[in-house]
């Protein structure tokens, strides 16, 4: 029963590896989320897939040695997907920090993108595969900002979410997303 289990566990293994390189999206391509996040002046950018690759690490690791395969095998699987879409252009996120702070908390804030079209196109590809003094209450401002849309980018339905420490990060973000919508197609935001 055992070998049956396992033949049909690398069967499926093989079906996925196959399975998540059928459509051609590439995450360098013109219209991949990687391609549609900020650049922004005067911060540093840290991709986000290197700190979900650590903590799938970490999480996973544990749960082998404590001998609760099930959940590691899960955890793997997750990490597959997300991986693939992010390969395929379909999703990407990054955390951006003030290069040179100014203030005891520094601006900082993520922003995730996702293209809704390549979701829908590898959905099933990758389902299957794959300060210099002490700080008072005067000197620490933190305005926190978030929000969410979706707009139309070349024929694609895209979305995002970003988060910042201060107002001023958002605005960066809302300008950017702003411009790549077009002065014909407004942002959509939702609350």
């Amino acid at each position: 029963m055992k070998i049956l289990e396992l033949a049909g566990l690398l069967g499926m293994v093989m079906l996925a590896l196959a399975a998540c390189g059928a459509t051609g999206n590439l995450s360098g391509d013109a219209q991949s989320a990687q391609r549609l996040l900020p650049n922004l002046a005067g911060y540093t950018v840290t991709d986000v897939d290197a700190a979900i690759d650590g903590a799938f690490t970490a999480v996973g690791g544990a749960a082998l040695v404590s001998g609760q395969v099930a959940i590691t095998a899960a955890i793997a699987k997750v990490e597959q997907v997300l991986q693939c879409f992010q390969d395929r252009g379909a999703i990407a996120a990054k955390f951006y920090t003030e290069t040179n702070p100014t203030s005891m908390v520094p601006l900082a804030g993520a922003v995730l993108v996702i293209n809704q079209s390549r979701i829908n196109q590898e959905l099933i590809n990758c389902v299957l595969g794959g300060q210099e003094e002490r700080p008072s209450a005067q000197t620490i401002a933190f305005e926190p900002c978030a929000e969410a849309g979706t707009f139309n980018y070349q024929g694609d339905t895209v979305s995002f979410v970003y988060v910042g420490s201060h107002s001023s990060v958002c605005a960066l973000y809302e300008q950017h997303f702003n411009n790549l919508s077009g002065p014909a197609a407004a942002v959509t935001t939702t609350p």
